[in-house]
């Protein structure tokens, strides 16, 4: 058997091959400024502190300017105010964006292995309508009635319950369980672990016991979302779950039954949202946020990590904290918080100002009496 570590190295290897352009050339699919030689070639990308010779980096923020001197990169993506180095430097309105632009271009040259065709061991049920080139890995069990459109990817273990549907050129990543009656639109992508359609939380106490409530409805998936590994989806108590298009879902997120989220939200890992909640379009919410039940959230808001959300929040606010409450606000309050050790001191220091001013005034009272 070859070494290991070899046959890594020799993958890596031909991996990093998949790339090889000219900083001019990069230059020019970015539309950038070359300081310094056009013609030193790029086979790889990395971060700034990691990079090596060979490899292309970026400085996405000012903070990361003093590695611009001690970097192994042989070039590096840098806003046009970042200063002369002695390096090859391509010089970008915005340098993280360009980075993703050839990032792209390394990707579309990387493709993922995806498989192909039917796997002798998938089970297909009764009534099932198959695009396309569907490729259905290893033990992929579809339940019946369901529908499969063009170029749609199942890896190995995926179940698809009866009467769902799977639009064109979804990519669903190994032992995903799919409910039935499910809708996921085109273009999905969804990561390992992932469980849709499971039973909202929905119990109701009864004689000191809890009573389960039956979870009767759907889950409505939009184009173009991607979902994280393992995240839960809660089918509705009825009605319909909706995510809307575009959104993007990290791992470890859950969201509970009858949430509708809009379209191009983006919500990131552990964060939890309860029950009926309805989060508009263009919304952001950072990690191991956790929102109430019923709670209404306009657009374009924010919130930030590890921030309660027990309210309403109106469109394009910024909030944070636990309960969530406006951002600038809630700064000033933990900055407050942070005087408070000190606080108890400052106390017992006046006391004794006031007990000392208190004294001299009775002594001074005392002396006109007198």
């Amino acid at each position: 058997m070859d070494n290991p570590r070899e046959s890594f190295s020799a993958l890596e290897e031909n991996r990093v091959s998949s790339m090889d352009k000219s900083v001019g050339e990069l230059a020019s699919l970015v539309g950038g400024v070359v300081v310094g030689d056009p013609s030193v070639r790029i086979t790889g990308l990395n971060g700034i502190q990691q990079a090596q010779r060979g490899e292309l980096t970026f400085v996405g923020n000012r903070r990361y300017l003093p590695y611009l001197g001690t970097t192994a990169a042989s070039a590096v993506l840098v806003a046009p105010d970042a200063g002369a180095t002695g390096r090859t430097l391509i010089e970008v309105k915005n340098p993280y964006l360009a980075f993703v632009r050839v990032l792209q271009e390394y990707a579309a040259n990387t493709p993922i292995p995806h498989p192909t065709g039917i796997h002798e061991t998938v089970v297909v049920g009764r009534n099932v309508s198959l695009g396309q080139n569907v490729a259905l890995d290893a033990h992929v069990r579809i339940a019946d009635n369901c529908v499969v459109g063009d170029n749609v990817v199942l890896y190995a273990g995926v179940y698809v319950g009866d009467s769902s549907c799977i639009g064109n050129d979804t990519v669903i990543y190994p032992n995903v369980s799919i409910r039935e009656r499910i809708w996921i639109g085109a273009r999905c992508i969804i990561h390992a672990g992932v469980v849709i359609g499971s039973d909202g939380f929905g119990f109701a106490p009864v004689n000191g016991t809890w009573f389960k409530v039956p979870q009767v409805g759907t889950i409505r998936i939009g184009d173009d979302v991607e979902i994280g590994a393992n995240t839960a989806i809660d089918r509705a108590t009825f009605g319909t779950t909706i995510i809307g298009s575009g959104t993007k879902i990290d791992n470890l997120v859950q969201i509970g039954h009858n949430v509708e989220i809009g379209e191009h939200c983006v919500i990131s890992g552990m964060t939890g949202v309860a029950g009926s909640t309805r989060i508009g379009c263009h919304v952001t919410i950072a990690a191991q946020v956790g929102i109430a039940d019923h709670v209404e959230i306009g657009d374009n808001v924010t919130i930030a990590g590890r921030s309660g959300v027990t309210r309403a929040i109106a469109s394009g606010q910024i909030v944070s904290g636990f309960p969530a409450i406006d951002h600038e606000t809630d700064k000033r309050v933990v900055a407050g918080l942070r005087r408070l050790p000190e606080l108890p001191r400052r106390v017992r220091e006046l006391e004794r100002r006031i007990q000392k001013l208190e004294e001299e005034l009775h002594g001074k009272a005392a002396n006109h009496r007198d």
